[in-house]
């Protein structure tokens, strides 16, 4: 489907100041593509963001529920039905996340994750089957990520040992993995972990510096991979 951004402007509940529209994905159900538009800032303290739908077969823009904090938000995949949205709380300590409906809006709090303020996690995501939360920090030695319950279950985490500096997550579409960014001094590396911790290379560019990271279609058949490549040169002037 080809959506028009000019549209989605006009369409949309007039929103006074800087507009910027990121992150489609689509709701569990597969009805409506769901997008995040800023007011001002991106993602950070005292964000503030609109999360909207729209539907599929095309149309005008609904706005689903207006957040503050903003760190993310995702979807299951039926025939599970969840959508949480996650927002930091104000002074920073805390993590929230919370259900929602793309119709009806905001919905219970699932999780409260206790957190230090300044803490930057580079990667979260709610499984396929909407059971569990997997997030990692940014700027580890090692990667660890969190895997947390949303259905009463135990929590667990897995380290991916030799693994630094996560700079994306995305589970698989069966649920038994995820995709993860690793960038090194040496190399930016896109790896598929199990839920044991044990890492598959999928594909690896020699970098300084940069972001990588892997979305799989939700059938599984196809990955768009994102491999960004940071350079930087330093010259001698003489003579002023």
């Amino acid at each position: 489907m080809r959506t028009d951004l000019k549209r989605l402007k006009r369409d949309t509940p007039v929103v006074t100041g800087p507009q910027n529209i990121i992150a489609p994905s689509l709701s569990a159900d597969g009805a409506w593509i769901l997008y995040l538009e800023f007011r001002k800032r991106a993602l950070g303290p005292s964000s503030e963001a609109r999360l909207m739908r729209i539907p599929v077969s095309g149309g005008v823009p609904q706005l689903v529920l207006e957040t503050r904090n903003l760190s993310w938000y995702g979807c299951a995949r039926a025939p599970a039905s969840l959508c949480e949205v996650h927002e930091a709380s104000q002074d920073e300590k805390q993590l929230i996340l919370t259900a929602f409906d793309p119709v009806k809006g905001r919905g219970k709090v699932l999780r409260t994750i206790q957190k230090d303020p300044g803490v930057y996690f580079a990667g979260t995501g709610v499984s396929p089957d909407g059971t569990t939360f997997a997030l990692s920090k940014g700027g580890e030695a090692e990667i660890h990520i969190r895997l947390l319950s949303l259905s009463g279950g135990s929590d667990r985490e897995i380290t991916l040992k030799g693994w630094p500096n996560l700079t994306g997550l995305n589970w698989s579409p069966d649920g038994k993995g995820l995709y993860v960014g690793s960038v090194s001094p040496q190399n930016c590396t896109l790896l598929l972990v199990d839920l044991q911790g044990s890492a598959k290379v999928v594909w690896q560019y020699k970098a300084a510096g940069g972001q990588i990271w892997g979305v799989p279609s939700p059938d599984g058949r196809y990955l768009a991979i994102l491999g960004e490549v940071t350079n930087s040169n330093v010259w001698m002037l003489e003579g002023f």
